[in-house]
């Protein structure tokens, strides 16, 4: 609501510095001088098309007759809802830097949108395959024990598996962050810790981009997640229609938990909170364990399907025997997976041993010390394990089969866990 006052001393002020008389003023907008006085003490306003006329005549705008100089007026800014611009300005900028320098990503005065020229060479029918991925519950964990760097490099790993294990190798990837306004050196931290994982797998990192809201986040807090794109030639998708009964499966080692599983860890923290500063193997803490980042796999498939060793790939977002992990698996086979074949990382045995889960409930709500899982003809065995030795730890684990036994299972147990 305007302050009749203030508009009235505003035209007084202007009308004077003008070296008009009231009844001037009112003679050049026809109308009384007692209209114009009623106006500058504040008993009545102009009408709309009156005030643009006054505006007009003392040469000056509407917005200054209306609200006064600006030093008068009464100001929200930024800062006022917890937020620091300049500062949120000066990390943008300096999180731009760290985008890749590469021909393929041009425009790099904005972080978003993203112009990308993908590799596209030789392609029959090119596809465009884009996946985004949050870090899920895993990320409570990051953000109140102080694991910003882990989270991120977890992010990357999740988000370019999404896309390899059908064959479509990720080519670039934007992280986006929300916080509140968080210390510019903790998203520094962050921006470089996207930029190590792409580049490590050979991914172009866009940038981070950053959208502060102070009314919803506290100060360190945030929630962070990423789109990562790739490009294919349709007919080389990995789809699993190759994969065929006595095809060899091979697990591919990670360290880290899958972050769905964190629900699980939570329980188990809410009823034993001191193993939270032991040390799960003599040496190494139970919190730096348990957030390791996973194990990306872009670099070794990649080379498998280079070599022609590949039948078909299988994400473990939850654990080995979540069926929805094998959705690629044609119909009337399934995976039989060896117990006995599954490594036993520190920080699982150390779950394992709290005895609360039992065997089965413990295997299908973890997966320990595997993050992907790939078919390969039995006949190539060899070849697809020396090529998986270059960069990760790997299993036999069982193999492709008819579901006879199992119909419409998809993967199931066989055997007993050796530890």
């Amino acid at each position: 609501m305007l302050d009749r006052e203030k508009v009235g001393r505003v035209i007084s002020e202007q009308r004077k510095v003008k070296g008009m008389t009231q009844k001037q003023l009112a003679d050049m907008l026809n109308v009384s001088f007692q209209a114009v006085s009623r106006w500058e003490q504040g008993v009545s306003l102009p009408s709309v098309d009156m005030i643009y006329e006054i505006a007009r005549i003392l040469e000056t705008t509407v917005d200054y007759l209306l609200n006064g100089p600006l030093e008068e007026r009464k100001v929200i800014s930024y800062a006022d809802g917890g937020l620091d611009v300049k500062k949120l300005h000066m990390v943008k900028d300096r999180l731009n830097k760290l985008a890749t320098r590469d021909d393929r990503l041009f425009d790099r005065k904005y972080s978003d949108p993203v112009f990308f020229r993908p590799d596209m060479v030789k392609t029959e029918e090119p596809v465009c395959v884009f996946a985004n991925h949050v870090p899920g519950s895993k990320e409570r964990f990051a953000v109140e024990n102080g694991y910003d760097r882990e989270i991120c490099v977890d992010l990357v790993s999740n988000a370019a598996n999404n896309l390899i294990r059908f064959g479509v190798k990720p080519q670039v990837l934007q992280a986006i962050t929300v916080c509140g306004n968080n210390d510019s050196g903790q998203l520094l931290v962050m921006g470089e810790a996207f930029k190590e994982a792409c580049e490590r797998n050979g991914i172009l990192f866009a940038g981070m981009e950053v959208a502060a809201q102070a009314i919803n986040y506290r100060e360190g807090d945030y929630k962070t997640g990423a789109v990562v794109t790739g490009f294919a030639d349709r007919k080389n998708i990995i789809t699993g229609e190759k994969i065929a009964e006595g095809d060899i499966l091979i697990g591919l080692y990670s360290e880290g938990i899958s972050s769905v599983s964190y629900p699980f860890v939570k329980v188990i923290l809410d009823r034993r909170p001191d193993i939270i500063d032991e040390k799960v193997d003599g040496k190494h803490l139970f919190m730096d364990e348990l957030m390791k980042p996973n194990a990306c796999y872009v670099n070794v498939v990649v080379e498998l399907i280079q070599q022609g060793l590949l039948h078909g790939v299988f994400g473990i977002t939850k654990s080995l025997f979540t069926r929805r992990c094998y959705d690629t698996m044609p119909k009337g086979l399934g995976a039989g997976i060896l117990v006995s074949q599954i490594p036993s990382p520190a920080l699982f045995r150390y779950l394992y041993e709290l005895d609360m889960m039992d065997r089965e409930c413990f295997l299908k709500d973890f997966s320990p010390g595997i993050g992907m899982v790939v078919a390969v003809p039995a006949e190539r065995y060899g070849s697809a394990v020396d090529v998986i030795k270059k960069h990760h730890k790997c299993y036999c684990l069982g193999k492709i089969q008819k579901d006879t036994d199992h119909p419409d299972e998809k993967v199931w147990m066989e055997g007993a866990m050796k530890w």
